[in-house]
């Protein structure tokens, strides 16, 4: 099972609310630091929403923190998703952290929701001396068309900082990345490249997208 599944709405609380935006902070096994869900309902179409997860170039100029963002390859054997190198700012005396991941795309041809999954790789090339290598990171977005102009998005996501980040400082800011990278998606998502769809590949799967999250939507 993995960590988003058996994150459990019972035991996380609502840090943020308000008509567009829900953040939660959730306890994860065997961890002390707090993994969030963000669910946001976002004007614009799905594939708006998917072209910008795909641009990676852009990724600086609304994920927050992000300050650099690169492919390191293309897994282009049956769609199997693409690795990614992301170096995360962090205020002095703290180093900056950078990350691999592993992103895999599914659409539910029934539903058309689409999910990204995350998974960390950090061992895909050498570590650095300018960065500390996160290496326990997994997240996921999972995105559902509610009209043809709107869409809605969840966002969920459990890092381990590394390094000697404590636990307590890291969870009273845990809800910042949430909050600032799906409102920078409600503005970016408006921009005219994003207006048709971009072809990002997605295999299609209807027992591979991970939907735990229907107790964090109020309608």
């Amino acid at each position: 099972m993995s960590l988003l599944e058996k994150i459990n709405s019972n035991t996380c609380a609502l840090r943020f609310s308000n008509d567009w935006l829900k953040i939660f902070t959730c306890p994860v096994p065997s961890s002390d630091f707090l993994s969030f869900v963000g669910v946001a309902t976002i004007d614009a179409p799905q594939h708006s929403v998917l072209g910008l997860l795909y641009d990676i170039e852009s990724a600086t100029e609304w994920v927050w923190k992000t300050r650099e963002m690169r492919v390191l390859q293309e897994l282009a054997d049956d769609n199997e998703g693409r690795v990614v190198y992301q170096v995360v700012s962090a205020p002095w005396p703290v180093s900056d952290r950078d990350i691999i991941t592993r992103s895999t795309a599914y659409v539910d041809p029934e539903t058309s929701e689409a999910f990204v999954k995350i998974e960390s790789l950090p061992d895909f090339i050498p570590e650095t001396s300018n960065c500390v290598r996160v290496r326990k990171l997994e997240g996921a977005w999972n995105i559902l068309p509610l009209s043809e102009n709107s869409c809605r998005v969840v966002f969920r996501l459990h890092i381990e900082p590394a390094g000697e980040i404590p636990s307590w400082l890291a969870n009273i800011a845990v809800i910042d990345t949430p909050y600032h990278t799906l409102n920078n998606m409600r503005d970016m998502v408006k921009r005219e490249k994003y207006r048709n769809p971009v072809g990002a590949p997605l295999k299609e799967s209807t027992e591979g997208i991970i939907r735990n999250y229907n107790d964090f939507i109020v309608e």
